[in-house]
């Protein structure tokens, strides 16, 4: 997954389901994409939050993306019926 793309799925979000769209899940997409390149530093409360939460950087954002996925998919399943 690139970082466009996460970022794209983060903007449907925004603008075709607001209600369901939280600046949390941005602003821990974007920690978790810092920690993925090495721009936390190690004393950081964001790095120590994000290590007592996910084992490496890839799982922390793969549940970011299941939760969108499971967001966006789960009301577009009710907007069919």
């Amino acid at each position: 997954m690139k970082y466009l793309d996460f970022l794209l799925a983060l903007d449907v979000l925004y603008r075709y389901y607001p209600k369901y769209h939280s600046n949390e899940l941005f602003i821990l997409a974007d920690d978790i994409w810092k920690w993925m390149n090495n721009e936390l530093p190690e004393d950081s409360s964001t790095l120590v939050y994000l290590k007592s939460c996910y084992n490496s950087p890839s799982e922390a954002l793969s549940a970011v993306w299941k939760e969108i996925v499971l967001i966006t998919g789960t009301l577009a399943a009710f907007r069919r019926n």
